[in-house]
């Protein structure tokens, strides 16, 4: 058939010779890559009918009418005779084939080339209805297939490269749909940390608008005391010019001098008032920075006696098996010393065998009681410890919520 071109166009060179944006480099998407694992199956599946309908095929086959039928026998013999004389042409053409058929309607083309595209064309067009005639009927490419036994190297060297290309674009599709689901897993991890930072941005914000309230609250209280001092101080000033004017001139330097002493009084209360303020503002913030500081160490010191209490679990625990296997190894050397024991008492007598044995139970009853008694510290303290950093972890989150509205203050 076609497919059966001489032995330099089965290589590998068209392939190799790839632009550069077809190569490895180029990545392609998910519908490019499923249309070039459809084209490549549909090549694969027409390749596989060329094959298996070689012009040794056809010559083989005695009745073609009883084996495709009396309106297909014209297509079958078609593609003999078409074959035939593609081969004879491309045989006697004087140059490669490749020169012409980059321009095939040059006008100084002999009738030779001219003959060469034309058989060329009909040749590839009757190829293709015997494909689709072959994919409708499965069973006759069965039969086909089982004449045509032993494939050229070439046939098969082609095949594999096809599939490689289908493999190769495969791979290509999976890594793309692998790619598309970390980056969406990767995003839906973003959105909940956001969604995460985002509530907690808006519980600071609101402990910290609290704190702002109470301070405003307290500072507007101090700023209202001493607007009420000052009006109380002018309407004093007030009273005092008025009478004043009333009393005349004969008394005005006691009054003058009363109302200065007034004032004077007024000022100073005014002044300590205004100074108590800012002491207390002063005692507020060193009690503040006070009260971090021990709540700082406080922490380091329950992180530390945690630490100190892990640690002395471990070690615990490393006595407590080291005192299993040393009861193990008890245990086995009293099964021993019972066998010893017992060869003994069949020699030497019932009686010392017996109080023997009675010492060893002894042993094994105190070294299993003493081993229930560590087990059940070990478990008590591990039940302490847990209590302890449960009431610790919810006295620091209520202490981390307070604190943290404050620093942001």
């Amino acid at each position: 058939m076609l497919l059966q071109y001489p032995e330099e166009t089965l290589s590998l060179k068209s392939v190799q010779e790839l632009p550069a944006d077809m190569s490895g480099s180029y990545q392609l998407t998910n519908v490019e890559a499923q249309r070039v694992m459809a084209v490549l199956d549909e090549l694969i599946e027409d390749l596989d009918f060329a094959f298996c309908l070689n012009p040794q095929t056809l010559s083989e086959i005695q009745d073609v009418s009883q084996l495709v039928g009396h309106e297909n026998e014209r297509s079958f013999s078609m593609q003999l005779e078409l074959e035939k004389r593609f081969r004879e042409l491309v045989q006697n053409m004087e140059k490669p084939v490749s020169e012409f058929v980059s321009d095939p309607d040059q006008a100084q083309q002999d009738e030779a080339v001219q003959e060469f595209f034309d058989v060329a064309r009909r040749l590839r067009k009757n190829t293709r209805e015997i494909c689709r005639f072959l994919r409708k009927n499965p069973s006759l490419r069965t039969k086909l297939r089982g004449l045509h036994q032993e494939s050229s190297p070439y046939v098969d060297k082609f095949i594999r490269v096809m599939k490689g290309l289908r493999e190769q674009t495969l791979r290509s599709l999976s890594t793309s749909v692998e790619e598309d689901k970390a980056e969406k897993e990767n995003f839906e991890n973003v959105s909940v940390r956001e969604k995460t930072l985002a509530e907690q941005e808006r519980m600071l914000t609101k402990d910290l608008a609290t704190v702002k309230r109470d301070r405003e609250k307290a500072v507007r209280a101090r700023d209202n005391q001493i607007a009420t001092l000052e009006a109380e101080k002018e309407e004093l000033q007030e009273m005092t010019a008025k009478a004043g004017k009333a009393v005349g001139e004969g008394n005005s330097a006691a009054d003058r001098q009363a109302h200065a002493k007034e004032v004077e009084a007024l000022t100073a209360k005014l002044k300590e008032v205004t100074t108590e303020l800012e002491k207390i503002k002063q005692e507020n913030l060193e009690k503040e920075e006070s009260m971090k500081k021990r709540s700082y160490k406080k922490e380091t010191d329950v992180e530390a006696w945690i630490l100190k209490y892990d640690q002395e679990m471990e070690t615990l625990n490393e006595e407590m098996t080291a005192l299993r296997e040393q009861y193990s190894a008890e245990k086995a050397r009293m099964r021993r010393l019972e066998n010893h024991f017992e060869a003994f008492r069949l020699i030497e007598g019932a009686q010392y065998a017996m109080e023997v044995m009675q010492s060893a139970n002894e042993l094994e009853k105190a070294a299993k009681a003493k081993r229930l008694n560590d087990a059940a510290l070990l478990i008590q303290n591990c039940l302490r410890g847990h209590k302890g950093r449960e009431v610790f972890l919810k006295t620091k989150k209520k202490g981390g919520k307070k604190g943290g509205g404050k620093k942001k203050k």
